[in-house]
């Protein structure tokens, strides 16, 4: 595509089947709806910072697709923007995203790493706020735990939400969404020795363990918990 281009047409490239990167220039401001779908053999594709509105259905269907970055000035995740996007498995969403459609990412089953601020959560689709939940946690799992950049959110979200969260962590074998959780309190003694017992059966060696010294940590403040999982 040549420099210069200003705007990218309604289905301009879809069914483009053999079409598999994209290297959009910056001078492109606008893409119309479905601009891309079915394009089954896309895997790569670099959006312009100067693209700031972004069409319906833009990557329906799309099942190579690996990754994508969403430029800043985006405002919102269209209808089936992403939908059956079976490969996508990491987006990054700017900061200036205000909306999200229910359906804008539709069966994005391998969809792991969402990149946005915790002020957004509540912009996203309700599947999509845990794997952004587990994205925030794996990404601080390191830090100290002072509240900055928007982790009172986060904690509070897994709070109310502890064992849905620790499924995930657990399936998706995140030692460090676990230990993000445990340090900051978040997992009860009840969860605590149900997931402890799930991942031992299946096999999570790192996070039996970290369960395990969590409930340990747990019996040195509380004498009265019960010594059968210490």
């Amino acid at each position: 595509m040549s420099e210069g281009t200003l705007r990218i047409g309604e289905l301009a490239f879809a069914g483009a089947d053999g079409l598999e990167k994209l290297y959009i220039p910056d001078s492109v401001g606008e893409i119309g709806n479905y601009a891309f779908m079915n394009c089954y053999s896309l895997r790569e594709i670099r959006l312009p910072a100067s693209a700031q509105r972004l069409g319906a259905g833009l990557f329906q269907n799309c099942w190579q697709l690996r990754s994508v970055k969403l430029p800043e000035g985006t405002k919102s995740l269209g209808t089936d923007m992403f939908e059956n996007c079976h490969a996508l498995s990491e987006i990054w969403l700017p900061r200036s995203l205000e909306e999200a459609a229910r359906t804008s990412l539709s069966g994005c089953r391998s969809l792991k790493t969402i990149h946005i601020s915790p002020e957004q959560l509540d912009i996203l689709p309700s599947s999509a706020k845990y794997t952004a939940v587990l994205t925030y946690m794996e990404e601080h799992a390191d830090t100290a735990g002072d509240g900055a950049d928007g982790e009172d959110l986060i904690c509070s979200f897994a709070s109310e939400r502890q064992k849905s969260l620790l499924d995930l962590a657990v399936n998706r074998r995140s030692t460090e969404a676990v230990r993000y959780m445990l340090s900051r309190g978040l997992v009860n003694e009840e969860a605590m020795k149900e997931y402890l017992d799930r991942s031992a059966v299946s096999g999570r060696v790192e996070i039996t363990a970290l369960l395990l010294d969590g409930l340990r940590d747990m019996k040195r403040t509380d004498p009265l918990l019960d010594e059968a999982f210490i």
